[in-house]
């Protein structure tokens, strides 16, 4: 009985040995006037955040998604006007030169950070989909005085055989990436178009 029980014991040490935490940092929401790179227009304020510090990276999403040459772009917007306004994904778009990136699907970036984290549980990947979807940026109306942010994740196409997280920080440093962000009043259905340099 006594070999039993340690067969046991030693058997639960294994399985949770072979399985790892996976720990993020819930991005903090702030205005977005307060970003380097933001642009106000009609009482609306945006910026976008490319995450291209491999420290915060892993610290926001688990993982080294450089190592998939995989670029995070925090997108928030602030309302400082009275009227009400429509944030939507298909209205942002990254450029690189004259070439769009399309945004990954969330369905896509947790397969990738899985994959990288190697040893987690069937329940684990569940709440790391959860995280993601949640992370990322979705329609929102933004009611006054409020702000939203979300993240859009983007494949960076390179063919040099770099340190990814080098080739990532030279493309903003070069400011070879343009994206553009498209609010609409909900109101008028007016829309207005903010374009910032990455």
């Amino acid at each position: 009985m006594r070999r039993l029980i340690i067969l046991l014991i030693f058997s639960l040490f294994g399985l949770t040995a072979c399985t790892t935490e996976y720990r993020v940092v819930q991005i903090p929401l702030r205005s977005a006037d307060l970003y380097p790179r933001s642009r106000s227009r009609a009482q609306v304020t945006v910026a976008a955040d490319g995450i291209t510090d491999r420290e915060r990276v892993a610290t926001y999403f688990g993982v080294d998604l450089f190592k998939r040459k995989i670029l995070p772009v925090n997108i928030i917007v602030s309302n400082h006007g009275s009227g009400r306004y429509i944030v939507k994904p298909s209205d942002v778009m990254l450029m690189k030169g004259n070439e769009v990136l399309d945004p990954m699907p969330v369905e896509s970036l947790v397969e990738v950070a899985v994959d990288l984290h190697a040893r987690i549980s069937d329940k684990t990947a569940k709440q790391v989909n959860t995280y993601f979807a949640n992370l990322a940026l979705q329609e929102t109306v933004l009611v006054p005085q409020d702000s939203c942010q979300g993240v859009m994740f983007f494949k960076i196409k390179e063919d040099e055989e770099e340190d990814h997280s080098f080739v990532i920080r030279r493309l903003f440093r070069e400011g070879s990436m343009k994206i553009y962000i498209g609010v609409t009043n909900a109101e008028t259905g007016e829309r207005t178009i903010f374009d910032l340099y990455l």
